[in-house]
């Protein structure tokens, strides 16, 4: 979407959240406009209603090769809050602006100069929180499980003060969902990558997405991608290694195909995110 700031471009934007487009990037490459200039005000006010509704906006320098750069500050995104605002108004931006609860933003910027080139919505239910909204991951490939634990562990303690999320892919090794309930008797029979259900009886949340390419997603509620037994929970809590997944959520993104009799396979896992939140 390029003529954002044209007549009725913020009708659009609000139309393609309503409809829950998985992506929506608003070029403004074009404009040379920063972030405070008062001609952004309306994509402002959806960055700002996004952060209200507990997404995440992330505002990053657009990687470019120039040498000698100075960087400039970042953009800031301040919340205005609605401390004396009318209760007709607050009300009419509770419904105009209420699909942005399921959005996360990025604004990339000019590190030279600042201005603001791309807006990116991305809705949360659409891929892989590392390749939409964060272009900064602490990656780890699962190899096996000798090395796995203490890999992950050291990971994620690293990450929380960075506030960065970690994510696990299965490139080397496949890993599929258990058909049954998680027992240490069945744990075996899962394979090579039975650790990191290990690990995913901690987070505090857990979701479960399909590796989807479409524009629009269907409605579709987040899904425990396990049903752990206490005994498996207790033993895992009880181990420091897996301490620093407590105050994760864990973002499970899943493949799944056809078989040759045209039933769905069971659903093999792409990578998974361990996305820090705030300790209670």
């Amino acid at each position: 979407m390029d003529e954002l700031n044209s007549k009725g471009g913020k009708s659009e934007i609000r139309k393609l959240l309503e409809e829950n487009a998985g992506k929506v990037l608003v070029d403004l490459s074009g404009k040379n406009l920063k972030l405070a200039d008062d001609e952004l005000d309306d994509l402002r006010d959806f960055l700002l209603e996004i952060s209200k509704r507990d997404g995440r906006v992330a505002i990053e320098k657009l990687h470019i090769a120039i040498r000698g750069l100075e960087i400039a500050d970042p953009p800031l995104l301040k919340d205005v809050g609605l401390i004396g605002w009318g209760l007709i108004r607050r009300i009419y931006r509770s419904v105009y602006f209420k699909r942005t609860g399921d959005y996360n933003a990025k604004v990339l910027y000019h590190p030279g100069n600042g201005k603001i080139n791309l807006i990116f919505f991305v809705h949360k239910r659409y891929g892989d929180i590392c390749e939409t909204v964060f272009s900064s991951c602490n990656e780890i490939e699962y190899l096996d499980e000798d090395t796995f634990d203490l890999q992950l562990s050291t990971a994620l303690r690293e990450s929380k003060e960075k506030g960065l999320p970690v994510r696990v892919n299965f490139k080397q090794v496949q890993a599929s969902f258990p058909e049954t309930k998680l027992e240490w008797e069945n744990v075996k029979s899962i394979g090579r990558s039975a650790r990191i259900y290990k690990w995913l009886a901690l987070p505090k949340e857990t979701e479960m997405k399909p590796l989807s390419r479409s524009r629009f997603l269907p409605l579709q509620a987040a899904l425990t991608v396990i049903d752990y037994s206490v005994s498996v929970f207790d033993y895992v809590n009880q181990i420091i290694m897996y301490k620093p997944a407590r105050n994760t959520k864990a973002e499970v993104l899943y493949t799944q195909k056809l078989t040759e009799e045209g039933t769905l396979a069971a659903k093999s896992i792409h990578s998974v995110v361990f996305v820090p939140v705030k300790e209670e």
